[in-house]
C-alpha cells in the first residue's frame, strides 16, 4: 500500500465516524403539559337533569327562564344539595365560577359523591360567607370558616368563585377574595349547590374548568 493510500484511508476513517455522529439519538423523558378542560351549563334546558321534587322535604328545583330555580322549605332544619357529574378532575387545579341569589344562605357545593356530601361556599344577602365540611350520613357537617361579614357580597346576584391552586382554595366574590385556606381530601367528583332551609335561590351559569 502506497502512503498517499494510507493517508486517504487515514481521513476516510474519521469522516465515517463523524457522519455517524449525527445520527445519533437518545430517548429524553419529557413530561406532558397538563391540558386545560371546561364544562359549562347555561340552564337554558333540563339536559343535564338538574330538575328534581321531593315532596317529603319539600324541595326542588328547575330550569326557567334561563335560571336554575331552586327551593327548599322543609318543616324542620337542614340543608338540601342538588349536583351533577361535571366530569371535572378535582384532585387537579381547578376553578368553579357560578352566578348566584338567594333570600336566606345559597352556596356552591363541590366534592359530593353517593357517599360524601362534599363541601360548600355559602353567602347570605346580609353579606356573610361561611365554608364547611358537609359530611355525610354518619357525619354532622364541619365548620371550616364560620360565617363572617364582607362588604364584598351583595343582596342581589353575586358572583363567587373558588380555586385549587397549589394545594389551596381561594374563594372570590364579584372579583373580591374572601379567604384562603389548605385544600381537603376530596371523595366526590360532582359539582352544584346548596340551600340552608327555608331557602329560595337561583343560579345563571356554572363554568368549572381544570387541569390534567
Amino acid at each position: 500500500m502506497t502512503q498517499d493510500m494510507k493517508r486517504a484511508l487515514y481521513f476516510l476513517f474519521p469522516a465515517s465516524l463523524l457522519l455517524g455522529g449525527c445520527f445519533h439519538t437518545d430517548n429524553y423523558n419529557v413530561q406532558p403539559q397538563p391540558q386545560l378542560y371546561e364544562f359549562a351549563e347555561d340552564f337554558n334546558n333540563n339536559a343535564r337533569n338538574w330538575a328534581f321534587y321531593d315532596a317529603g322535604n319539600n324541595a326542588e328545583a328547575q330550569i326557567t327562564g334561563g335560571l336554575l330555580k331552586y327551593t327548599y322549605y322543609p318543616s324542620g332544619s337542614g340543608s338540601n344539595t342538588v349536583a351533577i357529574n361535571t366530569g371535572a378532575r378535582l384532585n387537579s387545579d381547578f376553578t368553579i365560577q357560578t352566578s348566584i341569589r338567594n333570600n336566606n344562605a345559597m352556596g356552591l357545593v363541590f366534592g359530593v359523591s353517593p357517599s360524601s356530601y362534599g363541601y360548600s361556599f355559602f353567602i347570605d344577602p346580609n353579606g356573610y360567607f361561611a365554608v364547611y365540611d358537609e359530611g355525610d350520613a354518619s357525619h354532622a357537617p364541619q365548620t371550616i370558616i364560620n360565617w363572617t361579614a364582607s362588604g364584598a357580597i351583595g343582596s342581589g346576584w353575586n358572583d363567587l368563585e373558588l380555586e385549587q391552586q397549589n394545594g389551596y382554595w381561594t374563594g372570590y366574590c364579584n372579583g373580591t377574595q374572601l379567604f384562603t385556606i389548605s385544600a381537603r381530601p376530596f371523595y366526590g367528583s360532582q359539582i352544584g349547590y346548596i340551600l340552608l332551609d327555608h331557602t329560595t335561590g337561583y343560579a345563571d351559569y356554572l363554568y368549572v374548568q381544570w387541569w390534567e
